[in-house]
């Protein structure tokens, strides 16, 4: 079969979206189909097209980004020159998939969109930018599309821009071979000088509404023995640095900008409950949050739409009220004072990850819904 994903960002650029597309195209590759991404060109610095691990990149003319938004109207034109049986889109950010769906009009191929997360700008301007973009330009993408994926039932239910519409349920998906609780985190401990501490971890973009600033203050609140790992980068990092050294914490805080994705699962290893207190609705999954289940680690995570469904809370994990503080500092003792309960959860989460997210099931049950779309014309 030939798949064409369209991604609004792909490798290099991390993040979320990106990640899933990568290991989706990956595993589509080694069960034998022939894969193109067609994305932004969102640095002009890299190639019109190249191959990244027998995945065909193509990367479209693109004005600028904007608000984390590449504008890029080069994905209607170049659409129409790429031989697919079925594409996938991926929203958002919000622009790509419009050019996507307005150039597939002339270009008639089966396609689904993957809605991640609702579009989300703050303040009065940002709530005006959004509701105009939802009214005009997502209803036009979502009408030229044939499926709409969704992650999990919860957050399908309660997007407005979806309500009515009927939805797929298809998790997003993890390694199990790369993310594993056998995965090295004693070196990485003793580098990072961590020995005899009890350990949390976050992972992820550092942008305001991970809520990784409400971390850094219930560890304040927390015994000198507890320390934060902290891996990722983004444009809270300096905020988040200032703000660890006001709470006096900045000693039990590691900050790691530079992990690659080979590192990673040992970084996760080195945790003893990884915590991901997201605080809106632009988290719609927390691939995070499988891939530290994957490692066996016990979770704890806001209790938001799609996020809150990625664990059975009680069993991995625990579930922390988005905002409140002292339930995060609760929730956290709760478990750092309980060895035993923390490593049944682990195991748990990991048995979970095997069952719910493995990519080569997610795999399938895409291939699945591709082969319903072609047959369906």
């Amino acid at each position: 079969m030939k798949i064409l994903q369209v991604a609004p960002f792909f490798h290099p650029h991390a993040g979320g979206v990106e990640s899933h597309v990568r290991n989706l195209t990956g595993e589509f590759v080694r069960q034998g189909h022939e894969v193109t991404v067609l994305t932004s060109r969102y640095d002009r610095r890299l190639p019109e097209e190249e191959t990244i691990d027998g995945v065909r990149v193509v990367r479209a003319r693109t004005l600028g980004v904007a608000f984390n938004t590449p504008i890029d109207p080069g994905v209607s034109e170049a659409i129409r020159r790429i031989d697919a049986d079925v594409a996938h889109l991926h929203y958002p950010p919000p622009l790509t998939s419009y050019f996507a769906v307005r150039g597939l009009r002339r270009h008639r191929i089966p396609t689904c969109l993957t809605y991640h997360c609702d579009l989300y700008l703050g303040g009065p301007a940002g709530r005006i930018a959004t509701g105009f973009y939802e009214r005009l330009l997502l209803r036009r993408t979502l009408s030229g599309v044939q499926k709409v994926i969704v992650h999990t039932r919860s957050y399908g239910l309660t997007s407005t821009p979806l309500r009515g519409r009927a939805l797929e349920i298809i998790p997003s998906s993890v390694d199990l071979v790369r993310f594993r609780p056998e995965a090295d985190g004693d070196t990485v401990r003793r580098q990072l000088h961590l020995e005899g501490k009890r350990v949390l971890a976050f992972t992820g973009r550092l942008v305001p509404h991970k809520g990784v600033d409400g971390i850094l203050r219930a560890l304040a609140d927390l015994p000198d023995d507890v320390a934060l790992l902290v891996v990722g980068r983004g444009p809270r990092l300096a905020a988040l640095t200032a703000l660890a050294g006001r709470l006096g914490v900045e000693e039990r805080v590691r900050f790691c900008p530079e992990v690659s994705d080979e590192e990673l699962p040992n970084y996760l290893r080195v945790a003893d409950v990884f915590v991901f207190p997201s605080q809106n609705r632009l988290e719609g999954f927390g691939l995070v949050v499988a891939e530290a289940m994957a490692c066996g680690l016990p979770v704890i995570v806001a209790d938001m739409p799609g996020v809150r469904e990625v664990i059975e809370p009680g069993r991995e994990g625990l579930l922390v009220e988005p905002l409140i503080e002292n339930d995060l500092t609760e929730k956290i003792r709760r478990l750092l004072d309980d060895p035993e309960r923390r490593a049944r959860m682990g195991k748990v989460a990991r048995q979970r990850a095997e069952e719910r997210f493995a990519l080569p099931t997610i795999a399938r049950s895409l291939i699945k819904l591709y082969e319903g779309l072609i047959a369906a014309g």
